[in-house]
């Protein structure tokens, strides 16, 4: 479904969109003629085009997905450009993040992302957050008018997601890692029913340890680039209403395969009640509950394998993914249990005097699988990290990460319309 545009062309009588106003004081007037390969497409026009040059648009991070972010949106004559990064260039970041130069090691990102901004379009007014956004410093959100996450954190995930449903803002959102991808966009205030935000993607704050970043487990560095270049896109179809955004939907790439897939994301019913409450009494990347399921490292659950092929103590080990993620790569002597729901489990017969070892993609899912298991009776222990964890384990890395050589997507929980993904930057 088309959205009507986030931002006003300043044209009297024309659409104002959802944040009308004019381009702040003190910005330059858009020479449209750089732009006219856009503003031939009927979809943009001129009257897209000022809406661009009037929007205010906030990126979080500028690093992988934020460098390509930056420069188009940039150069497409997004009118304010606001960038947030606390973190200084690093020789490693080179690899991936395409806006820093080898002599810029140790700048600010933040900076010099603005300095690449001002020399490529002087055009577009460009202010510098060098700083962590934390529950104080997240109120810059009030000055801008679209939010375009590409941070590296779950807390940060959280904090913005959290912050821009309180005021009424839109969020696109993207995550690498290894060589897969996703996309989506969110918007707490969207019309017609359409709302949904990072918390229906992720409910509950990962456990402890599961917050992997691109420094954890690699990433292709043109990855970046093409789920950077989709979230501009999403960008400009919001600031414009060109188009149908993704919202409600999440892509997923798989640059390994050469796939993509497009995920149905809705808001649960649970959800729904607690947004019918007071905004800005939401918690604020809260924590997952502490879990009393014990948990079992991957160097000492093949330990156990080795054990048992040799006739020791046997046990379960059960994988709670979908079948899809299952038929990609499993852990070697698992069973299939893929009726796991947040709330039930509806699983093969399992024999009560014999200990289970659940694992899912990351942890998350198996966590909640282990405790519902516990809560029957069983003896349940927790693969940490899951199939992650067992493909990074020093034996399967020395042998070349595991059967398949590379960490599978995990697809996340199922729901009626499609796979909700689980992954993050």
């Amino acid at each position: 479904m088309a959205l009507p545009p986030l931002v006003g062309d300043g044209q009297k009588g024309s659409s104002g969109g959802a944040f009308p106003r004019h381009s702040e004081e003190g910005a330059k007037a858009p020479d449209f003629a750089r732009y006219q390969r856009s503003i031939r497409l009927p979809e943009i026009g001129l009257s897209g085009q000022s809406r661009l040059h009037n929007a205010r648009v906030l990126v979080i991070g500028a690093g992988g997905l934020g460098s390509p972010i930056i420069q188009y949106l940039a150069q497409s004559g997004i009118g304010t450009l606001g960038i947030v990064d606390d973190d200084a260039v690093d020789l490693s970041n080179l690899q991936r993040q395409v806006l820093y130069r080898a002599d810029q090691v140790g700048l600010p990102k933040a900076r010099a992302a603005a300095d690449w901004v001002r020399q490529a379009n002087a055009e577009v007014t460009v202010r510098v957050h060098a700083f962590r956004l934390d529950e104080a410093t997240v109120r810059i959100l009030d000055d801008y008018d679209l939010v375009v996450d590409g941070s590296d954190s779950f807390d940060t995930c959280y904090l913005v997601a959290d912050a821009a449903a309180a005021r009424g803002l839109a969020v696109v959102w993207g995550s690498v890692a290894r060589f897969d991808g996703q996309v989506s966009v969110f918007w707490d205030a969207a019309p017609d029913g359409l709302a949904v935000d990072y918390r229906d993607l992720h409910p509950q704050a990962p456990a402890d340890g599961w917050d992997e970043s691109c420094a954890d487990v690699g990433v292709l560095g043109p990855l970046c680039g093409l789920v950077g270049s989709v979230m501009a896109t999403e960008a400009i179809k919001l600031l414009t209403g060109a188009g149908e955004s993704l919202l409600g939907r999440v892509v997923t790439i798989d640059a390994l395969g050469g796939g993509w897939r497009e995920s149905r994301l809705r808001r649960s019913p649970e959800r729904a009640e607690e947004r019918r409450q007071d905004p800005a009494h939401r918690p604020v990347a809260a924590a997952r509950p502490p879990v009393t399921v014990p948990a079992l490292t991957a160097d000492a659950l093949e330990g156990r394998l080795a054990a048992r092929a040799d006739g020791g103590a046997d046990f379960a080990l059960v994988d709670v993914r979908e079948r899809q993620e299952h038929d990609v790569e499993a852990i070697p002597g698992s069973i299939l249990a893929a009726g796991f729901g947040s709330t039930s489990f509806d699983h093969p017969p399992l024999d009560p005097a014999v200990p289970i070892v659940v694992y899912c993609a990351r942890e998350p899912r198996s966590r909640q699988a282990a405790e519902l298991l516990a809560a029957e009776g069983y003896d349940v222990t927790v693969l940490t990290r899951g199939m992650l964890g067992w493909n990074l384990r020093p034996g399967a890395l020395a042998a070349g990460a595991g059967a398949t050589g590379r960490v599978p997507l995990p697809l996340g929980d199922i729901d009626p319309d499609g796979f909700r993904p689980n992954l993050h930057s």
